[in-house]
């Protein structure tokens, strides 16, 4: 069987994933979504008059902000191009980050905006940005606007996996990097392409096959590192990619 692409990212961001991989890989790529992950936007939010500065790490965190209030006259850091997307879609002006929330959090201090900031953030975090700008003398505060639930994956998803003589799996963060090693079969001949060297590190060594890091924590570059290793499983097969 050709290599199985399984995407396990939340709904919305899996389909849209998958339309770009099937873009670049053209019919003969074999994509599953399957998420890992249900969103759950949370229906309030604190006083928003005391920030001037709003950071969002996630879309997911621009929707319940803009699904709860009208008001747009914030300075408002985002961690990445995709982030700023959906906040420039609601009548924010972003300042994009360089892609991980440390990065964003140096350049956050650098530019000493306008404070107290408020970090809108889901339930799990990969790195405590407002943790970081406190120790750096920039009053932040924080608030959990959306939830990040575990789905498990289906019966018809498992046997897909088993029977796939590859699966490459795109990774975007290393709590979803551990979703998929707990939820994946003991056995399968995974191939990851994680989005940082923190993703990568949940999988020991014996967990996959191969494991690649993106060149940079973008989906572009996700994009190309899930494209490599479905041309290099293919190649280990004896088939050929796209021409």
């Amino acid at each position: 069987m050709p290599p199985l692409i399984l995407i396990t990212r939340p709904v919305d961001a899996a389909k849209t994933f998958a339309a770009a991989v099937q873009a670049e890989l053209g019919s003969g790529a074999d994509i599953c979504i399957a998420p890992l992950l249900d969103i759950q936007l949370l229906p309030d939010l604190p006083d928003l008059s005391r920030y001037p500065t709003l950071i969002f790490t996630s879309a997911h965190a621009v929707a319940s902000f803009a699904r709860a209030t009208t008001a747009r006259d914030f300075t408002c850091y985002t961690v990445g191009s995709a982030t700023a997307e959906k906040a420039a879609e609601c009548g924010l002006s972003p300042i994009i980050g360089p892609g991980t929330g440390r990065d964003l959090a140096e350049r956050i201090v650098g530019d000493a905006p306008a404070t107290p900031c408020l970090h809108l953030r889901g339930d799990h975090i990969a790195f405590d940005i407002a943790k970081y700008l406190n120790s750096g003398g920039l009053d932040t505060e924080e608030a959990t606007v959306y939830r990040q639930l575990p789905v498990p994956l289906p019966d018809a998803i498992l046997t897909r996996i088993m029977q796939a003589d590859a699966v490459i799996a795109p990774v975007f963060s290393p709590r979803s990097a551990q979703l998929l090693l707990d939820a994946v079969p003991k056995g399968s001949n995974l191939h990851v392409a994680a989005i940082s060297g923190a993703a990568a590190g949940v999988f020991a060594p014996d967990n996959a096959t191969r494991i690649e890091v993106a060149q940079s924590p973008d989906r572009q570059s996700m994009l190309a590192c899930t494209a490599t290793l479905w041309s290099h499983a293919n190649r280990l097969e004896g088939r050929t990619g796209p021409q």
